[in-house]
Order: structure tokens, then C-alpha cells, then sequence
């Protein structure tokens, strides 16, 4: 049987995960989208405090969703921010499934555009955002993506964008990462996206340092077997027996 996949959309506020991924995987595939369910709550729920409506869509409604797509050993996914570890304890949680984990990261340049982001979609009758949200989300996504990307199988980094005057979000991929490895790789990219090519290739270095030094040593070894005198390798302490009483 074919190994299913975990798909995790994230990215800032405004970047375009719900509009992209539904677009990116097969169609029907099962996406879990957090802000979706939420706005559902709250047309049936509607004096219910926003507190107890966040925790009901993370607590129970996304359990039941992964015991769901789980039970059926389908393909899925579900879009994130990014903003906490929790996230990993859900990777973590299908890959033990037995699910590849594919991460695809929508990154914007800086904060600002994801505030803006953000307002144009209000604008067109898309929910809010506070602007307090919108910043810890943002650094806090990355700040996770580089601390976490070796946990995928497979990462993708990639731009969305609008071209002048048409609507519609389209994307371009930044990087491309499997197993760790880079792939793939623009000619040019973003801030964000090149210091996480600075730790893949700090990683590399240091793997390489240190198969190198593993060679040194065992060649160092070997010329000092060589240089011995025969015998010289037994041990000085070798019981000769006991001593014949005269």
C-alpha cells in the first residue's frame, strides 16, 4: 500500500494558504482549515466567548478530524501560521501513523505585506486579524520553519504573488528541500528564505568536518599499526604463568 501524506500548509496571515492549497493537492482531498471552522462556530454560536470557540476548534473538531483521515489512511492536510510547537506534536503524531510529512511554506517578505494582506482581504469580506497576531505570527512562524524543517520529508518553500492588474493568487517555489538536502534553488530569494539555506549549508559543513576528522583519525591509526615493531602490539601485562619455584 502506498505511504499516505501529511500536508502542512503555513505561512503568515494574508500569504494565501487556504486559497493555494485547495488548488496545489488533488481534488477532495481533506484540508483542515483552522479559521474556517472557527467562522462556523461562531454563525452557530454566536454568544459564545472567541476563547472557548478557539479551543473547541483545537481541541475536539481537529482530534476527531485526525482520528477521521487516520482510520482511513488517506491522503490530507491542514493549514498553520506556524506560531507555536504544537504543530510538530501533530506532525509527529502522523508520521508514527505511518504518513509522510510534506511542509510547504507561503512566505511574504516582511510584516508589512502580511498587513496588508490582511486588509485587502477584510476588505473583500475575509475575516480580521490583529495587528499584535499578525507580527507574533509572522516571526514566530519562522522562527519555527528553522528550527523544525529537518522534521519534514520534504519542504518547499514558496512565493505567492498577484500579477498587475488581474485577480487571483498565483505562486512561484523558492526552495526545495528533501531529507534535508537542498533540491532545488531560485536564483534569487527573500531574507527568510536564504538564512534557512544558511543553516542547511552550516549543517553540511559540519557534517563534512566531521566525516573528515572521522578519516584523519582512522588513517593516523592505521600508519601507527604500521610503525609498530613486531609485537610491539601485545600487551605488556600478558600473564606468562607462574613463576617455576627452584
Amino acid at each position: 500500500m502506498e505511504q499516505p501524506k501529511l500536508f502542512v500548509f503555513a505561512g503568515p496571515n494574508g500569504a494565501g494558504k487556504s486559497t493555494l492549497s485547495a488548488i496545489m493537492l488533488p481534488f477532495g482531498t481533506p484540508i483542515f482549515d483552522g479559521d474556517k471552522e472557527l467562522a462556523l462556530l461562531r454563525q452557530q454560536f454566536p454568544g459564545l466567548d472567541s476563547g472557548n470557540l478557539y479551543e473547541a476548534v483545537n481541541g475536539h473538531i481537529f482530534s476527531s478530524w485526525k482520528e477521521e483521515v487516520q482510520a482511513k489512511r488517506i491522503d490530507c492536510a491542514f493549514e498553520t501560521n506556524f506560531r507555536t510547537t504544537d504543530v510538530m506534536n501533530t506532525v509527529n503524531e502522523f508520521k508514527e501513523k505511518g504518513y509522510e510529512a510534506l511542509l510547504i511554506y507561503f512566505g511574504l517578505d516582511n510584516i508589512a505585506a502580511s498587513i496588508e494582506r490582511v486588509k485587502l482581504r477584510v476588505e473583500m469580506g475575509g475575516h480580521n486579524v490583529s495587528l499584535e497576531n499578525i507580527t507574533a505570527n509572522y516571526n514566530e512562524g519562522l522562527k519555527n520553519l528553522e528550527n523544525h524543517f529537518r522534521e519534514f520529508d520534504n519542504v518547499l518553500l514558496v512565493r505567492s504573488f498577484t500579477e498587475d492588474n488581474k485577480r487571483g493568487l498565483k505562486f512561484l517555489p523558492y526552495l526545495k528541500i528533501e531529507q534535508g538536502q537542498i533540491k532545488e534553488q531560485a536564483q534569487q530569494m527573500p531574507e527568510w528564505a536564504n538564512k534557512l539555506v544558511q543553516s542547511i549549508e552550516a549543517k553540511q559543513a559540519q557534517i563534512l568536518a566531521e566525516k573528515q576528522q572521522q578519516a584523519q583519525q582512522q588513517e593516523q591509526s592505521l600508519i601507527q599499526k604500521k610503525d609498530r615493531a613486531p609485537g610491539e602490539d601485545l600487551d605488556e601485562g600478558y600473564n606468562r604463568g607462574p613463576s617455576l619455584g627452584r
